[in-house]
């Protein structure tokens, strides 16, 4: 019974049903059921389930109250309340499919429902009152001709309930929600990945939030006390045994069983641990494991939502749909496989969900940075405490946007201190689980949705107080989007969240995703001097600790894009195109599935509306209908290039804490279609690589390559760490002879003599008495093997020393980053501040690149390579290939010299252990484009 716990709540009625549904009628269910010895004394119970509700118990007892509520019905307490008169559908049966929104169903009322249905369904039903539905195989009819001890026994042989409790001070519907069956897990706690079976704010509401009163369509006509006819639904008689010739065709309907999750390998890679020996094999009962998503769970109170609720909120009504009512917002791309759908969540939950930015509140690398922050912090100053906290909330403030966010209003200060820890928070009787469970959700749907600007707020007052994340936030009881107001249905999210979706251009601005795409960080070796002038850069600091200090970007990805031919707000050009355009497109295109719709034609969301098999006490239809997006549906892809982060969730997700199985859809394949969609764009709109000349002259090679950016910002961009590298590869027929660029299997880059670069770890040498490090400068032309083209940006620290510390960035001594097509050295515009526009600027050898300054997004490199003697020119072919490393080893080798706390040592453990052979990062790196010439 229980695979129809999600599917009945997801499902809507195909045109077929439409039809078929037209012949619903108030029929006469006083049948044989009836007739049949009743339980005794029907209605005599006057017996409410016994207090105290959930929320009257002390926070952490949700167990326990489970349990109380399984006894309840698994002794039959609730035997001898008002019933239905008999076992009824809740949709129709047709070739061996059921498409109703419950199983087969007998209700039980509690005598307060009892008595508020009598009144009229006036509002409101106290506290207490209770309604439990016996479900059962359908459809009903294989009940019809039973009494009461053969339908006892037909239901003894699943005993599974769902219920509804009305407790209105635990949220904003009034509801506790269950479903109860023999051998259930109660409340999963702090390690079970599971959605839970009960509690606030469940997926129930998806339906029963389009309730007329009180999110239940409960009705005097079903009970058998009363007169009246229940609803009834056609049924065919292919659940009777019958001939093949007799029996409609099968469906097989879709299982919605966990899968079982990914384990560790069998031990770490002997290479890895061979480059990476500072801190050695971490065992796995070693790691620290992030608390489960179950935990993610923030709903919203007795008064209506807070500022945050958490993404399974959203989850219910914003996932797909799949089943017989299906596909809503899922691409079936081939037959279910043993009741699993096969194909693409495209709904904005189930693609944001394995986003970068629905990872961010859980993503491995982020805390093992902000741990080497801390560790360098602490070496250097002798009381780094306030330093420690600036900095953690600093970086919340948009990888835990929601609790640090929170925390601030409910503490009524900005700069409140958010601990780190609230994050490891696993009991929800402490008062700082809330901000911990919202900071995992990420950069979750709440934080952009509720997001909003200035009226009339220009570039310069935007940059200057709504970057590094500090957007300003609507109305907690509104959410912003970007379809017309009276194209909205308000009332189901309204009664089941107390929140009020309405239009706002800022959801398609890219402003929106500049707010976090500029991050504005200090130097904090670098104090303002007495009497200095502050820059723009300085003056947009906000927070206290911070103010002191010189600043510069260390992310510009926003500022980038304004600075490009796809920039949208001063003058823009044919090809311009906002963030959103790229990274939440309308169009599905993937080579690897076969697919190619320009444009997906969808429900934004999944509701019980018009299209629901007919229900009692339903809204009116035009105040709960969702519109068929013909133009508008997009994507929550919000991908970039970083498949390393998804393939240790996709391999490690029980340590990190998340399901991989989408509860609504019961699909099982969402994160493996996103590192898919990862390597499409990487390959189809990120960059290209050309051989624009290939000569031989006696026994020297020239060839010439272009490298072009498709990207509206630097390639690579975000974060200074990332790097991208050409491998140039000269060939004799099938023999290597001379490489650039080749690695080993971790992504270490080589030499001549097969050994890693110096510059690969950024070794020292002496320079007569300077003491230096060895790393790759900008090539125009490239005469060895020992010399590679690395797109990256390196900075040093105020000793001179490189670093990747985000707040000791004291000088950039190279960025040549492949600018975006368009970039320009005033900008676009003389109304964005010009420290703003230089912090676009190549750095380094780059600047002197005229490719760097004619705006046309690329790089030319020259190789000139001498061949070995007798080598025939009519045998040389060349092979240039563009690759991308969003953790490459420099980055890792720090972190892991420079801390060796629990996130350091879980990163190293995923590292160590990440398998990539035959992945989308095979020898730790991904293809973008390669090209060969013979």
């Amino acid at each position: 019974m229980r695979d129809f716990r999600k599917a009945s709540a997801v499902l809507l009625v195909t045109l077929t049903f439409i039809a078929l549904s037209s012949r619903q009628v108030r029929g006469n269910y006083h049948d044989s059921v009836a007739q049949q010895p009743a339980i005794p004394d029907d209605c005599s119970n006057k017996a409410e389930f016994p207090p105290p509700l959930l929320s009257k118990m002390p926070p952490g007892s949700k167990a326990d109250f489970e349990k109380r509520v399984y006894d309840f019905l698994n002794t039959g307490s609730y035997l001898g309340w008002c019933r239905d008169k008999g076992v009824r559908d809740t949709g129709p049966y047709i070739n061996n499919t059921y498409y109703g929104t419950h199983p087969a169903v007998r209700i039980f009322y509690s005598p307060n429902v009892v008595e508020w249905l009598k009144h009229g369904r006036k509002d409101p039903l106290p506290d207490g009152a209770m309604i439990v539905k016996e479900q059962y195989t359908p459809p009903s009819a294989r009940y019809l001709d039973m009494n009461e001890t053969e339908l006892a026994a037909a239901f003894a042989k699943s005993k599974d309930w769902t219920v509804m409790i009305k407790d209105s001070a635990g949220a904003k519907d009034g509801w506790f929600w269950g479903e109860f069956y023999a051998g259930m897990t109660f409340d999963g706690g702090s390690t079970a990945l599971a959605y839970p079976n009960a509690g606030f704010g469940q997926y129930c509401l998806r339906c029963h939030a389009s309730a007329e009163k009180e999110s239940t369509f409960s009705s005097l006509d079903n009970l058998k006390a009363f007169p009246g006819d229940p609803l009834t639904f056609f049924v065919d008689d292919s659940w009777r045994k019958l001939s093949p010739l007799e029996k409609p065709a099968l469906y097989t309907h879709p299982s919605h069983r966990l899968t079982a999750f990914t384990r560790a390998p069998s031990g770490p890679n002997p290479e890895f641990l061979k480059y990476f020996p500072s801190i050695g094999p971490v065992p796995v009962n070693k790691v620290e494991v992030m608390p489960a998503e179950t935990l993610d769970r923030v709903v919203a109170g007795p008064k209506g939502a807070e500022q945050f609720i958490s993404s399974d909120q959203c989850m219910m009504c914003h996932s797909a749909a799949t089943g017989p009512y299906g596909p809503i917002m899922f691409l079936q791309t081939a037959p279910p496989v043993n009741g699993v759908p096969s194909g693409i969540n495209v709904s904005p939950y189930g693609e944001w969900r394995w986003s970068p930015m629905g990872l961010a509140g859980r993503d491995p690398i982020f805390f093992a940075q902000l741990e080497s922050e801390i560790a360098i912090l602490k070496s250097e100053f002798k009381e780094p405490d306030t330093a420690i906290r600036a900095t953690v909330n600093t970086c919340l403030t948009c990888h835990g946007g929601m609790g640090k966010r929170q925390f601030d209003i409910d503490h009524k200060d900005p700069w409140a201190n958010f601990q780190l820890d609230y994050l490891k928070i696993t009991d929800p009787a402490d008062p700082n689980f809330k901000y911990g469970s919202l900071a995992r959700d990420g950069i979750s749907c709440a934080l952009c949705h509720h997001a909003t600007e200035a009226a009339n707020s220009s570039i310069a007052d935007f940059l200057e107080n709504s970057t590094t994340g500090q957007f300003l936030l609507n109305k907690p009881d509104e959410v912003y989007g970007p379809f017309k107001d009276d194209t909205i249905s308000i009332l189901p999210m309204d009664n089941a969240l107390g929140i009020k979706p309405k239009h706002s251009d800022f959801t398609t601005s890219s402003r929106l995703c500049g707010t976090c795409h500029t991050i504005n960080l200090p130097n904090i070796d670098d104090p303002l001097k007495p009497g200095e002038k502050p820059t723009v850069l300085d003056r947009a600091e906000k927070n206290p600790v911070f103010k002191p200090f010189k600043h510069s970007l260390e992310q510009a990805t926003y500022m980038e894009w304004l600075n490009s031919s796809f920039q949208t707000d001063f003058g823009p050009t044919a090809t311009a195109k906002s963030c959103q355009d790229c990274h939440m497109p309308g169009s599905y295109e993937n080579a690897v599935n076969r697919i190619n719709i320009p444009q997906l034609q969808q429900l934004i969301a999944v509701i019980e509306d018009g299209s629901y098999p007919a229900a009692d006490n339903r809204t009116d239809q035009r105040q709960i209908r969702v519109r068929f997006r013909e133009e508008g549906f997009v994507r929550h892809e919000l991908l970039g290039l970083n498949a390393y982060l998804m393939e240790m969730f996709n391999q490690f997700n029980t340590l990190l804490g998340v399901r991989k199985d989408d509860y609504m859809s019961g699909s099982k394949t969402g994160l493996q279609n996103a590192i898919a969609n990862v390597v499409e764009q990487a390959k189809s709109e990120t960059a290209t690589v050309e051989v624009l000349s290939k000569k031989i002259e006696g026994n020297k090679l020239t060839t010439t390559v272009r490298v072009t950016n498709l990207t509206g910002h630097r390639f690579p961009s975000g974060v200074g760490f990332r790097r991208a590298f050409l491998e140039f590869n000269v060939k004799d027929a099938t023999k290597d002879i001379w490489t650039s660029g080749r690695t080993n299997n971790v992504g270490i880059i080589l030499g001549a003599n097969g050994q890693p670069l110096p510059s690969e770890f950024y070794e020292e040498y002496r320079d007569g008495q300077q003491l230096k490090q060895h790393y790759q400068p900008h090539y125009e032309t490239i005469t060895s093997q020992d010399q590679v083209q690395i797109y990256e940006e390196l900075v040093t620290d105020s000793k001179g020393k490189i670093s990747t510390s985000f707040i000791h960035r004291d000088t950039e001594i190279k960025d040549n980053r492949l600018l975006p097509k368009g970039w320009t050295p005033a900008g676009p515009s003389p109304k964005i501040p010009e420290e703003y526009i230089k912090e676009t600027f190549p750095k380094g050898n780059a600047l002197q690149d005229p490719n760097y300054s004619d705006g046309s997004g690329t790089d030319v490199i020259t190789y000139e390579v001498i061949l070995p003697e007798g080598t025939n020119p009519a045998n040389v072919s060349v092979t240039a290939t563009l690759f991308y490393q969003a953790i490459p080893p420099p980055y890792l080798n720090m972190r892991f010299r420079e801390a060796d706390g629990p996130a350091t040592k879980r990163l190293y453990y995923l590292a160590s252990n990440l398998s990539v052979s035959r992945t989308a990062i095979d020898s730790w790196k991904l293809k973008v484009a390669s090209v060969t010439v013979k």
